[in-house]
């Protein structure tokens, strides 16, 4: 499923006033660019638990610790642009995750089957590592220093099934 949500003023991609519970399946899902809103937005908790799911927007609701899948979720310094090439890689230098930014964003959660918990992955964006700066709970993408444009990426959230 692709949802492009805030097609007009304002407006989040997935928004529920209760659970927002992924089990399977695809979804891709965008919110307004210029609205401060999210991918995914929940009142009550976000558990992505199996499939893959790309959510991207100025600011994403954090996705629940306890999620039977690993996660992933960044945060930018600067908006990264619409067409733009996206990849998360592996330790080997494997992607995990790779898409063309359907709109411009500066939030995304990424959780797919090929996330293991406690791994380290690092964030490609047109081709420039992206830097990761700031301590957090969880494990997170280890990054260069994002030269030649490079936008650093924080990671609020990652690979990781308990907090630490």
């Amino acid at each position: 499923i692709t949802i492009t949500g805030g097609l007009g003023a304002e407006g989040d991609g997935i928004d529920s006033n209760g659970y927002l519970v992924v089990n399977g399946g695809t979804v891709l899902t965008t919110a307004n660019p210029q609205a401060g809103e999210g991918g995914i937005d929940s009142d009550s908790g976000i558990y992505l638990n199996g499939g893959t799911v790309i959510a991207l927007g100025s600011r994403n609701d954090s996705a629940a610790a306890d999620s039977a899948q690993a996660l992933i979720e960044l945060t930018f310094r600067a908006t990264v642009p619409e067409d733009s090439e996206v990849e998360l890689r592996d330790s080997e230098g494997t992607a995990v995750v790779s898409f063309t930014a359907p709109r411009d964003f500066s939030s995304a959660t990424l959780s797919v089957p090929e996330l293991a918990w406690d791994s380290t992955y690092t964030l490609w964006v047109d081709g420039v590592q992206q830097q990761y700066t700031g301590a957090h709970r969880y494990a997170i993408p280890r990054g260069g220093h994002g030269a030649d444009g490079g936008r650093s990426a924080s990671g609020r959230h990652a690979a990781r099934r308990t907090a630490g």
